[in-house]
């Protein structure tokens, strides 16, 4: 299928064990040893916590390495029963099986340390964790909560969004809903405009985000305390915090060019909606109302995913884009600066990326070979 490629933030070993570096700036390719027919390693997801990641070989290895023990720059690897879905929670990894089960295993070991039952009998699809709360979808297309992942609650709680639910995905503390027909549910703290209702207060409940009615959407993703959803046209739209540039909007009174933290992408004239290139334009530190973002030359993005304060996005000709907060090397293009507009990571420019996960504090980019 490709290869595996991972950048930013390695101090537990996370990215790569065998290596001693607090963080890597470039792309450093990580070999996945679940080789396919053709002899390729074959990556089908990766899940990361700020100290650890699982590295899904096929559906059934699994690789985790990183803070494991309580001790630093660990590898595992073992087999289990065929995985759809997998996130990292405060008490270790969680996944659902293909069979419908959602379940919590050893990170080491893979042995089931406990077990969810899906409301009525229906069968979980996917997983996703906050800082305190677990959420898992199913097959019905609802939501359920798990519980505080400080107290794993047994008997999941409906979670009432209204209507038919295809995917979900939580921030630190606020969470997003996508539905069948293409709408975007939010609720939980909204004290950074992370939900998108145009104010900075706390919704208990799943409310439509009302800006984005009659625009189809077809992804969602949630950073720390920032959100994107991707539309059936390919455009993105960014909410909430924008502290580090994670919207990609300019989050001072200056220009807006690629010298703004994003000294490599010189090739090309990264647009705001906020204001053209070189424009001097006003800061934006909370957007609580969704907006579109330009993106270079016009592409379309397919996928979106967000760290803590950084986002990347696959474009449908294959390129990787990042851009927000890059202390770590986070966003690929050999500096530590942020990069306040999506900026094309040079490494991949004449590789095909397939698909992309963002940790916390760093990135995993598939390629094809």
């Amino acid at each position: 299928m490709g290869k595996l490629y991972v950048f930013g933030y390695n101090g537990f070993g996370q990215l790569r064990p065998d290596r001693s570096d607090n963080f890597l700036v470039h792309p450093v390719e990580l070999e996945a040893t679940e080789p396919d027919d053709d002899g390729d390693a074959v990556v089908t997801m990766v899940t990361a916590s700020w100290s650890s990641a699982a590295i899904f070989a096929g559906k059934t290895v699994i690789m985790t390495q990183g803070f494991l023990n309580a001790k630093s720059h660990q590898f595992r690897k073992f087999e289990t029963a065929a995985v759809r879905s997998s996130v990292w929670t405060a008490d270790g990894l969680v996944v659902v099986r293909e069979g419908g089960e959602c379940v919590q295993v050893d990170p080491c070991t893979g042995q089931q340390l406990g077990r969810w039952n899906g409301p009525d009998g229906a069968k979980f699809t996917d997983v996703v964790c906050g800082e305190s709360t677990i959420l898992a979808l199913t097959d019905t297309g609802d939501v359920t909560m798990l519980g505080d992942v400080q107290s794993i609650n047994p008997t999941p709680l409906p979670v009432h969004v209204g209507e038919n639910v295809k995917a979900v995905c939580c921030g630190k503390e606020h969470s997003l809903a996508l539905t069948v027909s293409g709408r975007v549910f939010s609720w939980g703290n909204g004290s950074r405009g992370q939900l998108g209702h145009g104010t900075t207060e706390a919704c208990n409940t799943p409310q439509v985000i009302e800006a984005l009615e009659g625009v189809t959407m077809v992804t969602i993703a949630a950073g720390g305390w920032h959100s994107v959803s991707v539309s059936a046209c390919g455009d993105l739209y960014v909410w909430g915090w924008n502290e580090a540039g994670q919207l990609g909007l300019p989050t001072s009174k200056h220009k807006t060019g690629p010298s703004d933290g994003c000294t490599t992408c010189t090739d090309q004239e990264p647009v705001s909606d906020m204001g053209q290139q070189g424009d001097n334009v006003a800061e934006v530190l909370v957007q609580a109302t969704p907006t579109i973002v330009d993106l270079p030359t016009g592409q379309e993005v397919s996928k979106v995913s967000c760290g803590s304060r950084h986002t990347a996005a696959l474009t449908k000709e294959g390129q990787l884009l990042t851009w927000g907060w890059g202390a770590y090397g986070q966003l690929g293009n050999g500096q530590t600066e942020r990069c306040e507009v999506p900026c094309t990571v040079q490494f991949f420019k004449q590789r095909r990326v397939t698909d992309v996960w963002c940790g916390p504090w760093n990135i995993f980019v598939q390629v094809d070979k």
